[in-house]
């Protein structure tokens, strides 16, 4: 009945609805505070079959006149009446705010975290979070603390992956009642699109596979000596030629480093852009963990050569939203 109920209340125009149902809003910058006017409380089956019994045994202590069926019967309702309370008590002021996202590629889950944060003195037993699309994660906050509840949401194609709303639920203590409010999350993310199981590096874009070799102060691998000159590090002059009165001599280091390559969209090959976005996303993820230096080259983007875990998520956002509206 509450689903039913919550599903008409979704189908009515914004301006149709009855006064007061409004839906919360909550990002990673503000919390959604639930408050009692915005919190909707109706049976569930159990609750209405329970409901059913109540009324069949007030009709039978009535029909035969017996007190003990009536204590019973109204010792139960008053059970019930105070577990509606225990239920809408167990949301009412709990705060949710968004507490980051994790991107994933297109076939994966996408994990959104957000965090319940309980002010209060009571603890909150069981809260239910769901979004549109019928993933459910459950959580209990203690007393005066705080706890974090991730939906992991499946995909099936690239580009930006919006949260949006979610509803917050619970049917604590006895599940005959069950409390809901609307909560808008203001959280996106971003799918990547599905690496390619077999795409060996395009050989335009490797140079000429040989490493690189320069000169510089700092580095690690011993290269030779040269002649002093002013503003050299006091920690790279030899000083032993010098007690040999064989001058100021400088030390040199060398650095290696691994040639540039450049994973282009010219080198890709398939029959639509899917595939062609596949397999530059295995170029990238092979050039990553070949510790390499790498650059992209997409139509209308070029990002030069580096390497490191901000420059892959750069290079795989591109590829996330290539051809993707505003």
């Amino acid at each position: 009945m509450a689903v039913l109920f919550q599903r008409w209340l979704d189908t009515l125009p914004a301006g149709l609805r009855p006064r007061g149902v409004r839906y919360f809003a909550a990002s990673a910058k503000q919390s959604a505070v639930l408050t009692n006017k915005r919190i909707f409380v109706l049976p569930t089956k159990q609750g209405w079959v329970f409901f059913v019994l109540l009324v069949l045994m007030l009709l039978g202590a009535m029909n035969y006149s017996n007190s003990m069926a009536f204590v019973l019967t109204f010792w139960l309702g008053s059970v019930s009446l105070v577990s509606l309370l225990y239920t809408y008590r167990n949301l009412v002021k709990l705060e949710i705010k968004l507490n980051g996202s994790e991107p994933c590629f297109a076939g994966g889950h996408a994990i959104f975290n957000l965090l319940l944060n309980n002010k209060q003195t009571r603890q909150r037993f069981d809260i239910g979070i769901q979004n549109a699309a019928g993933i459910t994660s459950t959580s209990s906050v203690n007393s005066e603390d705080h706890a974090q509840i991730s939906l992991a949401v499946p995909t099936s194609q690239r580009g930006r992956l919006q949260l949006g709303r979610v509803t917050l639920s619970s049917c604590y203590p006895l599940g005959l009642f069950r409390a809901w409010a609307y909560v808008d999350i203001e959280a996106e993310t971003l799918v990547y699109p599905r690496p390619a199981d077999n795409a060996p590096l395009p050989q335009t874009g490797q140079g000429s596979g040989e490493r690189m070799e320069t000169t510089e102060e700092g580095s690690d691998d011993f290269h030779g000596f040269r002649q002093y000159h002013a503003g050299d590090s006091p920690r790279h002059i030899y000083w032993k030629a010098l007690a040999r009165e064989q001058g100021l001599v400088t030390k040199q280091f060398q650095r290696h480093q691994s040639p540039e390559m450049w994973f282009d969209w010219a080198d890709t090959r398939g029959t639509d852009i899917e595939t062609r976005l596949s397999q530059l996303c295995r170029w990238l993820l092979d050039g990553d963990s070949q510790q390499q230096r790498f650059g992209l080259r997409l139509p209308g983007v070029v990002i030069a050569p580096a390497q490191g875990k901000e420059h892959l998520d750069q290079c795989l956002a591109q590829l996330a939203l290539f051809g993707v509206g505003e």
